[in-house]
């Protein structure tokens, strides 16, 4: 049984979604755990919108190389 890692939190599916491409182009495996269904209606207050991005535990330190270099357009 393969054992998961969280790699990051982020808020809101699109951003999971990107990230979720972005890391699986790198050939790691990617699970998204969310808190409460997605929803119609964006939730960000106290946690709601919380999405955990987990990745293989043997992927952690390749994944953790990527999401450093890991930028979406207007990020600094």
């Amino acid at each position: 049984m393969e054992k998961w890692a969280k790699l990051t939190v982020v808020w809101g599916e699109a951003k999971a979604l990107i990230l979720k491409g972005f890391l699986e182009g790198e050939g790691i495996q990617v699970r998204l755990r969310y808190h409460v269904p997605p929803s119609v209606y964006p939730l960000t207050v106290d946690g709601l919108a919380e999405i955990q991005i987990l990745v293989r535990e043997e992927d952690l330190p390749l994944a953790q190389e990527a999401l450093a270099a890991f930028r979406l357009p207007g990020e600094e």
